[in-house]
């Protein structure tokens, strides 16, 4: 009996230590909507936008391994191509964007996580998409968390009406992927579905378990 014991305390314990996943979901109610920066048609040199989240929203540490947005419940989406798309994660203590792209990583380096032609299809009302999958990125759950993302104009289709939220750390943006400054919202928040792969129990903790029944 007491090997049985020992057996089953291991077996919960290995399958704890393994790598998990959480999905918060981050971005206020999402009762507005807006189509920044993925607005298709435009004839601009391109855009650059950066939006964050709060460290209070997400509550998880581990690699993010997918972002999505959600359609509008009231409008579908028409979708767009967008050239040279790059997006970006950042780590950061500021708590709301300011007007100075660069101010905004906080002093802390954005890793790129995309890089591509950025397609969004046509999509249905209240429809889920995922913005980016990133490989490299693993958020520390201390800082808050910084978006970015630019693309090379013109783009071609339509309009994607995303959920966002009328209160928030707000959103800057320009219409030019270069830009050093841009124009600032305030307070949107951007209504996402974050998925972060996490461990749910450190491995030592297997020789802590055993102790308990020797």
């Amino acid at each position: 009996m007491k090997r049985f014991v020992l057996l089953t305390a291991a077996l919960v314990v290995a399958a704890a230590t393994a790598a998990a996943t959480g999905v918060v979901m981050v971005g206020g109610a999402g009762t507005a909507n807006n189509t920044i920066p993925f607005w298709g048609g435009r004839t601009d040199p391109g855009a650059r936008w950066q939006t964050l989240w709060l460290q209070s929203e997400l509550g998880l540490s581990g690699p993010v391994i997918k972002i999505e947005w959600q359609v509008s419940p009231e409008y579908p989406g028409h979708g767009g191509k967008f050239n040279d798309c790059k997006m970006y994660l950042c780590h950061t203590k500021l708590a709301a964007v300011t007007a100075t792209f660069k101010d905004n990583y906080g002093g802390n380096t954005p890793v790129q996580v995309y890089s591509g032609t950025f397609v969004i299809p046509p999509l249905k009302t209240n429809e889920w998409h995922t913005i980016v999958a990133p490989t490299n990125f693993k958020y520390n759950n201390s800082d808050n968390l910084l978006m970015e993302a630019t693309w090379v104009g013109p783009s071609t289709g339509g309009t994607t009406p995303f959920r966002t939220s009328k209160s928030g750390p707000g959103r800057v943006y320009a219409w030019d992927p270069n830009a050093a400054t841009g124009r600032v919202g305030v307070p949107y928040a951007y209504y996402a579905r974050i998925t972060i792969s996490y461990t749910g129990v450190a491995p030592t903790s297997l020789g802590r378990v055993k102790a308990l029944y020797q």
